[in-house]
């Protein structure tokens, strides 16, 4: 077991009685067991075939069994792969399948194509077809078809990671340009020494290479993004310290321009010459204080591409179980990491929704699971629905309004119809 994992447990969902019958989920440390992760399975099961009769079904405990889920998920995969220092040459095996199951999935080297992902999710879907008849139903090789998507979607996000990961580092040139006017002045204001100093911090640190070697599994990566983090304001603060220095030395010019002013006797060409350096220093403060904010709003930048895709994640793995119907978006969170009942603080749900809707108002069609069903949404909430998803900024009166434009109600309807589908179809 890597030692990372040694110190991590992952944490059940409180179960009801009829729940812990199935399998009595127990807090897991480090890494699942077959067993533990086919318990899980067996449980999210059964949830989702009751998940909308009255007095039993419970969306958000279905949502927090999903979590529990992808928690010993990812630490099974930590434990597979986490030592691999080439993932671009990792094989991902599939599962042998029964001779009832007409699918061959053949070991996938490196990153997945859209087509072989799409291939394992239907192969899933279609074995999940046999889930009523215990003959014709392993519930191990259904956990290990789950890991093995499970498996290759974290590697296909490792490449997109990648891909897109560009490393920021300061120009040496200006730095050197820095250190230069800095030791010209420091003849005057003890400070020897500390351009070397500067030059030394500015060095590219390898990160881009660093990261090209190291394991692409989502942990390790949330990892080195909180380093890459510190990293960004330590170089942030080194910045500003160098502001502050060119500062100092800015006071300092300005108290010997002013001494020169004073005394009349002195050449021009002397004050002409502090007023240039003067000028100089303004202007590699300015540089430093722009070249400060790059490395924050690189850091948010890594940061959103990962919450969209833990999000798509998330959404893929209620997209994968069987049994869904049109209340499974009660499941979906937003990039917030919120349902609508949470984001609602319990006011809304879905099913709450659907029950207010009249006679009136419009369907909205959706496919779930290949299998085209509705919903329907009150307009006079629509604006609110798009909102908690993030998708109708531009069908809103205004940008944190809920109400819709006058005549969009369509357009909102056709918008969430694409959503929805793309979410659990």
């Amino acid at each position: 077991m890597p030692p990372f994992l040694a110190g991590q447990v992952c944490t059940p969902p409180d179960l009801p009685p009829y729940l812990k019958k199935v399998y009595e989920l127990k807090p897991i440390a480090g890494a699942p067991n077959n067993e533990e992760l086919m318990g899980i399975h067996a449980v999210i099961r059964v949830a989702s075939r009751v998940v909308d009769v009255p007095d039993m079904g419970d969306h958000l405990l279905l949502v927090r069994l999903s979590e529990h889920l992808f928690n010993a998920q990812m630490a099974k995969y930590q434990s597979k792969y986490s030592r691999t220092v080439f993932p671009e040459n990792t094989t991902y095996a599939p599962p042998v399948l029964p001779a009832h199951v007409s699918v061959k999935l053949e070991a996938i080297i490196g990153a997945p194509s859209e087509e072989e992902i799409i291939k394992v999710q239907s192969t899933i879907r279609s074995y999940h077809q046999f889930s009523s008849i215990p003959s014709m139903f392993n519930p191990r090789v259904d956990m290990e078809l789950s890991q093995h998507l499970f498996d290759i979607q974290m590697a296909k996000y490792a490449l997109r990671v990648r891909e897109n990961f560009v490393p920021s580092e300061a120009s040496v040139e200006d730095v050197e340009d820095t250190t230069l006017v800095l030791e010209e002045t420091n003849n005057t204001t003890n400070n020897a020494g500390s351009g070397a100093n500067i030059i030394e911090s500015a060095r590219p640190t390898g990160m881009a290479e660093e990261i090209r070697l190291q394991d692409r599994d989502v942990i390790e990566r949330s990892n080195r993004i909180a380093e890459q983090a510190n990293q960004l304001a330590e170089r942030s603060n080194r910045l500003i310290e160098r502001s502050n220095q060119i500062a100092e030395v800015l006071n300092q010019l300005l108290e010997r321009y002013s001494h020169y002013v004073e005394q009349p006797q002195r050449p021009p060409e002397k004050s002409d010459e502090l007023l240039e350096r003067l000028n100089g220093h303004f202007e590699k403060s300015n540089q430093l204080a722009a070249e400060s904010k790059k490395p924050t709003e690189r850091l948010g930048e890594i940061l959103g591409t990962m919450n969209k895709v833990l999000v798509g994640i998330q959404h893929a793995i209620v997209r994968n179980h069987a049994g869904n119907t049109q209340f499974a978006v009660d499941c979906l969170i937003n990039e917030q990491g919120d349902t609508l009942s949470k984001s609602t603080s319990g006011s809304w749900s879905f099913r709450s929704l659907f029950d207010l809707c009249g006679a009136s108002d419009p369907h909205i069609p959706m496919f779930i699971d290949g299998t085209l069903q509705s919903f329907c949404v009150p307009e006079r909430i629509l604006g609110a629905v798009l909102s908690h998803h993030g998708i109708g900024e531009d069908l809103c009166e205004s940008g944190r309004d809920t109400k819709l434009k006058p005549g969009s109600a369509n357009i909102a309807r056709a918008r969430l119809n694409r959503y929805w589908s793309s979410c659990l179809g």
